[in-house]
């Protein structure tokens, strides 16, 4: 009985992805706006779409609109993928290799000069005793434990962007903090 149930979701699955394996990958496209790019992406939408319908095959033999179902479900993980896509671009920079080189070498100048005139020790003890309990322990997190942005938002019970939000303004906190300092080192 379990074994004929399994022959028939097998099927109708089958079924399913003769039917609509083609109309959903070109939605994908669709919506993916035909960049040449993003065409894996239409695939793994559309995959991921059939891998979802084999997992709910049971509940969809009996959905009254079994291709609204499908299309639903495609730009769903067409909108998931671009929100990542979106987040992963947001956070990550790319260079050349010889902008890299230019900047870390004015960097090493910018360090020399600092380091013969500040006490970097003591500068590092000025700029967190000025953040408070809750900004250092973000600070310490994700500057020395080198924490996700996601795993922050799961440890403080917040958004991902609210994390995001209290590291920039940490940021500018402590960009502030150095530039006061070193101002009125009158370098």
């Amino acid at each position: 009985m379990l074994r004929e149930r399994y022959e028939r979701d097998e099927l109708f699955f089958h079924e399913l992805c003769d039917a609509y394996f083609k109309p959903v990958y070109k939605y994908c496209r669709k919506l993916a706006n035909s960049q040449t790019g993003l065409m894996d992406f239409a695939d793994e939408c559309t995959q991921n779409t059939f891998l979802e319908a084999r997992k709910q095959i049971s509940k969809l033999k009996n959905h009254p609109n079994v291709e609204g179902w499908l299309f639903t479900t495609a730009r769903n993980f067409v909108n998931l993928s671009f929100r990542a896509m979106y987040l992963k671009n947001k956070y990550e920079v790319f260079m050349s290799d010889d902008i890299n080189d230019r900047l870390e070498s004015r960097n090493n100048e910018i360090d020399q000069i600092i380091e013969n005139a500040v006490d970097v020790d003591d500068l590092y003890q000025e700029v967190l005793m000025n953040l408070s309990t809750s900004e250092y322990e973000l600070y310490a997190d994700y500057y020395m434990k080198k924490m996700s942005i996601a795993d922050l938002a799961r440890k403080y019970n917040v958004s991902a962007n609210a994390i995001t939000t209290r590291i920039y303004r940490i940021n500018k906190k402590i960009r502030s903090i150095v530039q006061t300092l070193v101002v009125s080192l009158d370098l």
